[in-house]
């Protein structure tokens, strides 16, 4: 009897349990004619012969991870490979053995009982652990069914064999993870989406109360000495927050902790990564996650911090230059080639000093990790197994003990999974309407980061009021509109130049582009990190020879809305501490509260009124208003739809029900 898990193992699903280089050789081999002598017993075991005497067994019951073979390598060897594909030659034919391209299964229909009750004591503990939070995951569904956790993402490469389910964590296959997946395949009951284990009112409430009661402290804090008052501080309220979040296990409130650290330890530097308004959204933020209806997601409790990574292969999606001051940040976006899970690898370099600057590297050659360059890796690929990937996406790179990193080049054509590979706009625009507002949602060091595939270019122009450049264009079967847009910096001055080439057809028919995309008035904006023609185009990285002169950047034209007002009128509260709070300043901030009536922002005008009222201006108060600034400035595009409903947009509720006020 054939072995229908071998028939139903696509190339893709090959590749994941070995790698793309070794299938490739290995379809080669086959198509020139080069197969191996394949015989089957009695018992179901398959054996392969190939001419140089190696030979490779694999027993019925087992996969192909688990078949012997003779030669020196340990691992998922051409070999193995073969066998697959030898075997899957031979039976192709024979009816019913394989799955359709189109056939959709669910992975629900697994045991999921006995794959628990067969896992060892301590991945029992982990497994209860975890399920003692509230954990989200988004599911794909199709041929190769799919769960995507906060912590990892688990893939089901053959229908109803648990066995071939295959987890990116350092373990690979038969941990914790393929739990949560399937009880996710079964709580979403042919749903695309799915939230397990304990909600919020399973969270320790004295532990969350704890937090709660440190982070309002952190604000408190703020708001008498300010961020000018410099790291020492703020030490001790930063410090008891953060332990108090290692205490619970709130990731995400470990992540926002650390995020308002680096943003005062960069003032005390008079670095240019400090802004004010950052520092505003964090203590929105810190404010708004104990505070949500689903207390457990927004403070990411049970999330591991960090966790380490199986055997990869990360290809680039492009890369991003800033400059900050006299530093350079250098972003390489890479995806995993499995899964699509994205991750973003950065590092702050400081200038070379004065004696050395001669010999200095540049910056596209400097290293981004270790023996990795700024332009080699955003131009390439690694193969590694000392990967670590944070909660927020962050990814580092070890020498870990036997593992190493390779950089290989990459092609100009990738393929990726789904949701990475988008296909169509409006379910993108729609997933961005109705997801949660930054402040509870998890962090994400990028967010929202698509290939896409391009039918036609509809245009471009140079917008000097903004100093950014703008294109349209139409994506392959869809007759919606892809918009772009990229922002000069002084770090990457050739960068505009290279896009503009490209769009023009100067490097040959451009055919994707990717990165990051937001909403802006409702439709869909894509930042390009990288382009896909006649070669692989990274604008940041790829120096255009023919290009004019960088365009010097101009005075930006300011809109200096009322929200802007308040904004920075917040901002500085923050910044400078209880000495912001002077007869004149408080003067000037009654007038911001009568430009915020003036337009039709009663609600801010009055949380922000009441703060500024109180004579012990409380930090309760003041938090309160900025979570309403701050959701009310993400959510303005949807507040100018509304409009054209409504002749008066002002807020009578609350901006999103994921926040909840004491």
């Amino acid at each position: 009897m054939a072995r229908t898990d071998l028939l139903a193992l696509t190339d893709d699903g090959l590749i994941q349990l070995a790698n793309a280089g070794l299938v490739k050789r290995a379809l080669r081999e086959l198509a020139a004619g080069s197969v191996p002598d394949l015989e089957e017993s009695d018992d179901g075991t398959i054996t392969v012969r190939f001419a140089d005497g190696t030979e490779t067994r694999l027993p019925t019951g087992k996969s192909p991870r688990d078949a012997s073979c003779s030669c020196p390598s340990s691992s998922f060897c051409r070999h193995r490979v073969m066998l697959v594909l030898a075997y899957r030659q031979r039976f192709a034919g024979q009816a019913g053995a394989t799955a359709s391209e189109d056939s959709a299964w669910d992975p629900a229909s697994l045991d999921v009982e006995a794959f628990e009750s067969a896992l060892g004591p301590s991945a029992k503990a982990e497994l209860k652990r975890l399920l003692g939070s509230s954990i989200a995951a988004t599911l794909e569904r199709g041929q190769t069914p799919a769960a995507r956790l906060p912590m990892a993402t688990v893939r089901f490469l053959v229908p109803g064999d648990i066995s071939y389910a295959r987890c990116d964590c350092v373990q690979e296959q038969g941990c914790v993870h393929v739990a949560l997946a399937l009880r996710a395949f079964r709580a979403a009951c042919g749903g695309d989406s799915a939230t397990i284990g304990e909600t919020s009112a399973g969270a320790s409430e004295s532990g969350t109360a704890a937090l709660q009661l440190a982070l309002d402290q952190v604000i408190a804090q703020l708001l008498e000495v300010g961020v000018t008052a410099g790291p020492a501080a703020h030490a001790q309220p930063l410090n008891a927050a953060r332990k108090q979040a290692e205490a619970l296990g709130a990731t995400q409130a470990l992540l926002a902790i650390e995020a308002l650290s680096e943003q005062i330890d960069a003032y005390e530097h008079r670095s240019a990564r400090y802004e004010e308004a950052a520092v505003l959204a964090l203590a929105a933020e810190l404010h708004a996650r104990p505070r949500a209806a689903d207390i457990s997601a927004a403070l990411g409790l049970g999330d591991p911090f960090e966790t380490p990574m199986t055997k990869s292969r990360l290809v680039s999606l492009g890369a991003r230059l800033f400059r900050e001051g006299a530093f350079a940040r250098a972003c390489v976006l890479l995806a995993d080639s499995d899964t699509g899970a994205t991750m973003l690898l950065e590092k702050v370099f400081a200038p070379p000093p004065a004696s050395t600057s001669q010999n200095a590297p540049p910056l596209l050659q400097r290293l981004i990790a270790p023996g990795l360059s700024v332009a080699g890796l955003a131009r390439g690929q690694i193969l590694t197994s000392v990967a670590r990937r944070r909660a927020d996406g962050l990814l580092t790179l070890g020498r870990g003990s036997g593992g190493k990193t390779q950089l290989v080049p990459r092609d100009a054509l990738c393929a990726f999974p789904a949701p990475l590979s988008a296909s169509a706009i409006q379910p993108l625009t729609e997933r961005l309407a109705t997801r949660p507002l930054s402040l509870v949602r998890p962090r994400r060091c990028i967010d929202d980061v698509h290939v896409f595939e391009v039918e036609e270019v509809m245009g471009q122009s140079w917008s000097p009021a903004t100093q950014s450049w703008e294109a349209a264009v139409r994506l392959r079967n869809e007759d919606t509109l892809l918009y772009l847009e990229r922002s000069f910096d002084a770090a990457a001055q050739d960068a505009v130049s290279v896009l503009t080439a490209a769009f023009a057809g100067e490097l040959g028919r451009l055919r994707q582009v990717t990165g990051p995309v937001r909403l802006d008035g409702g439709a869909l904006l894509c930042e390009p990190w990288s382009l896909a023609a006649d070669r692989f185009v990274v604008p940041d990285i790829d120096a255009n020879e023919d290009a004019s002169a960088p365009i010097p950047p101009g005075a930006e034209t300011s809109n200096d809305s009322s929200l802007d007002q308040a904004q920075r009128l917040m901002s500085g509260m923050l910044h400078a501490g209880a000495r912001a709070r002077d007869s004149a300043a408080l003067k000037a901030a009654l007038e911001v509260v009568a430009a915020l009536r003036a337009d039709g922002y009663a609600t801010t005008a009055d949380r922000v009124s009441a703060w500024l009222s109180d004579p012990a201006h409380s930090p309760l108060l003041f938090a309160r208003a900025a979570v309403w600034l701050v959701s009310l400035r993400e959510s303005a595009w949807l507040l100018r739809l509304r409009s054209a409903e409504t002749t008066n947009h002002a807020l009578t509720s609350e901006p999103s029900s994921n926040y909840v006020t004491s």
